[in-house]
């Protein structure tokens, strides 16, 4: 049955007012490119809302200062008493700010172009059954052979339920993604329509899994959004660069704990047997050689990353029920539509390389400090 809510195309939505929410957790050192960043935006009907997670780094205080200025877009600052993680600080974020027709995540290592707002609510604006719209981003280091490499030109999902950045570490100038939609899009730097964000929204009231904490909580929204019948899309002319802050001398045991546990919790809420059906093999095997990876590699986060996945198991299998219940679009034609081909020897090639500590594009070769 057809959810009465659900986006048609011949009802056009608009899109003025923009609430942008930054969560901001020990990342001092980058925040203020990120502020100028939004405050250079040309959309006009824009606020921006920093929640800053009890870093102790100094950030409040650049935070202070930053709205103490005139501005032309407005600079609201949650200060949160202790690290209530991305998930929760988007809520906090969302909480303070004002009633706004989308909701832009931004990433504090993220640096917009100014007009990359404005192209991304033109899409959102022409396509009233997209829920949620990202641009090109690029890496702000650049490759070992000292070419611009993508971060990011939408998320996409394999049949092995591995999830990665399209076109991730591929050089800026061999790339040539024409506007479309894609799976998802990165929780890096999206805008989202927040009459989607509220149709998909849990029962408990939270818009972005709680138990996540931070990473994957984006593969679990677009996989909602899906289930929900909107549409997700890349618009590559919206410009930003990303550092990616989960990699390199920002990565730890518990970003690594937060990873795989993560992981598992998605497909719990998401998949069943009849979506798994001929790739149950593939999925096991890969998520065996995951595990065994975190064990030779950081295994300090093995047991840490076990102990958060039975804790939130229950929870993700009744998430899994409610989306059964209310969601209009079967799980099994999001697989059918949106889960790839799986390439094994790349892959394994790369896990090698992270076993052995050289890991492409990973300072410090993947391994926490």
């Amino acid at each position: 049955m057809p959810d009465p809510q659900a986006p048609t195309a011949d009802v056009a939505v608009p899109v003025r007012r923009v609430a942008a929410i930054v969560v901001s957790w020990r990342q001092v050192d980058q925040l203020a490119a990120c502020l100028e960043a939004l405050e250079a935006q040309r959309h006009p009907q824009f606020e921006v809302v920093v929640v800053e997670n009890a870093s102790g780094d100094g950030s409040l205080e650049v935070l202070r200062a930053a709205a103490s200025r005139d501005r032309r877009h407005p600079l609201t600052i949650v200060a949160n008493p202790s690290n209530r993680g991305f998930s929760g600080g988007v809520h906090d974020g969302l909480a303070a700010a004002r009633p706004a027709d989308a909701v832009w995540l931004v990433n504090v290592d993220a640096i917009p172009a100014p007009d990359h707002l404005e192209r991304l609510v033109a899409v959102l604006a022409s396509d009233p059954a997209c829920a949620a719209v990202q641009g090109q981003l690029v890496r702000s280091q650049v490759g070992p052979d000292g070419t611009e490499v993508l971060d990011s030109t939408g998320v996409e999902a394999t049949r092995a339920r591995l999830f990665r950045d399209r076109d991730e570490g591929r050089p800026v100038a061999s790339s040539a993604r024409e506007a479309g939609e894609v799976f998802g899009v990165t929780g890096a730097c999206a805008l989202y329509r927040s009459t989607a964000l509220e149709q998909v929204r849990w029962r408990d009231g939270s818009i972005l899994t709680g138990e996540l904490f931070a990473y994957f909580e984006d593969v679990d929204l677009a996989w909602r959004l899906q289930r929900f019948g909107w549409t997700c899309r890349y618009e590559p002319r919206a410009l930003a660069t990303h550092e990616r802050g989960g990699a390199g001398p920002r990565r730890s045991a518990f970003v690594e704990e937060l990873n795989a546990a993560n992981r598992l919790l998605v497909l719990a809420t998401h998949d069943r047997w009849r979506t798994l059906g001929r790739s149950s093999p593939l999925v096991v095997v890969t998520t065996v050689l995951k595990w065994a990876e975190l064990a030779l590699s950081v295994p300090s986060a093995w047991l840490p990353a076990l102990r958060r996945t039975i804790r939130g198991w229950r929870a993700a299998r009744a998430r899994r029920d409610e989306l059964d219940q209310r969601a209009p679009v079967a799980a099994t034609d999001v697989v059918a539509r949106w889960f790839g081909p799986f390439r094994w020897r790349p892959w394994v090639a790369t896990w090698w390389r992270r076993i052995r500590g050289r890991a492409p594009g990973v300072a410090g070769g993947g391994r926490p400090r």
